[in-house]
């Protein structure tokens, strides 16, 4: 509720040189401890020139990073992904061109194809372009009757992303 004294924060990106697991790990560590509400992200961008602040003349402002971690956020709070499972020290920071539930997914290659009758929410929660009313559609619909790849668009996967993680009764798309 809006009185409930939860609390926010916010992480300025790109101002100081810590990689996106590091971000992710304290953002993790503050909802754990603090119960925050959110933690807002903010890429770094200069008002003044000054030379204690770190210089931006040749790099913009990291606005893709900014998204990546709203992303990996979301995911944290609300797909049930730990910190440590979307990053590692072996890769400190989220891919340009995939977002991190994909990447997630790319790295993870052994947990897939998901069968869409069987695998509980969780795992659903787990396949690139399923969302959370997607998998409640896809569990309450798969009770009375076996599911095609044509439902599943009709209740919201986005099968271009899906199609490469799923089968429907044992068979994949194409």
């Amino acid at each position: 509720s809006p009185c409930s004294g939860r609390q926010s924060t916010q992480m300025i990106i790109g101002a100081t040189p810590e990689s996106d697991y590091q971000i992710l790990h304290v953002a993790e560590s503050l909802y754990k401890k603090f119960d925050l509400k959110r933690v807002f992200y903010s890429a770094f961008i200069p008002v003044n020139e000054d030379k204690n602040l770190p210089s931006v003349k040749e790099q913009r402002p990291p606005l893709l990073r900014e998204h990546r971690l709203y992303q990996a956020d979301f995911l944290m709070r609300f797909y049930g992904f730990k910190a440590g499972e979307l990053l590692s020290e072996d890769n400190q920071n989220f891919n340009d061109y995939i977002d991190p539930k994909c990447q997630w997914a790319v790295g993870h290659l052994e947990c897939f194809p998901v069968e869409i009758m069987t695998a509980d929410y969780y795992t659903l929660l787990r396949v690139p372009g399923i969302g959370t009313n997607s998998v409640r559609r896809i569990i309450k619909a798969r009770k009375h009757a076996k599911l095609s790849f044509t439902d599943l668009k009709k209740m919201g996967v986005v099968l271009k992303r899906a199609l490469y993680f799923i089968t429907c009764d044992g068979r994949m798309m194409y």
